[in-house]
C-alpha cells in the first residue's frame, strides 16, 4: 500500500529547480552571481551550505 503525500515546500534546492524548470544549475547559479536572483527574496543558503530557491519568488521573476 502506498502512501500519498503532499507538501507545501516553499524552498528547493538548486537542483530540485533545474529539474522543475528546465534550466540547468550552471544557469541559476548563473543568475544569482549576475544579480538576477536576490539573496533571501529569491535565493538563500542553508545552514549546511547548500543554496535554496524560494519556489514563488522566482516563478514570480519569470512572470517579469
Amino acid at each position: 500500500m502506498g502512501v500519498n503525500m503532499a507538501f507545501n515546500v516553499e524552498w528547493v534546492t538548486l537542483n530540485a529547480m533545474a529539474k522543475a524548470t528546465g534550466y540547468t544549475v550552471a544557469a541559476l547559479r548563473s543568475k544569482i552571481k549576475r544579480g538576477q536572483l536576490f539573496e533571501e527574496k529569491h535565493w538563500r543558503r542553508a545552514q549546511d551550505g547548500r543554496l535554496l530557491i524560494h519556489v514563488e519568488n522566482f516563478n514570480d521573476w519569470l512572470k517579469q
